[in-house]
């Protein structure tokens, strides 16, 4: 996220950290096929778990803007559409 001009590199560094923990929960395999994906369409490891950190962010800014709870199925389709 460092790269997209992200004016706080250390938010970027908890996002990756978030992403990385997804990737480690059984129940949220979505997070896994999108990086995959990512992946197989040439991007770094690196710059696949930044994308997914793109959306996470957009959810959770969503989250705050809205009052809303976690959307578990909105961030499965923007996942999804990446």
């Amino acid at each position: 996220m460092r790269d997209r001009n992200d004016q706080n590199p250390r938010l970027g560094d908890e996002i990756r950290t978030v992403v990385e923990r997804q990737l480690q929960q059984p129940d949220l395999e979505e997070v896994n096929h999108a990086v995959d994906r990512l992946m197989d369409e040439g991007n770094s490891r690196e710059e696949a778990v930044d994308t997914v950190g793109a959306v996470l962010l957009e959810e959770m800014s969503e989250m705050m803007s809205e009052k809303d709870p976690f959307d578990r199925e909105r961030y499965i389709e923007r996942l999804q559409g990446l």
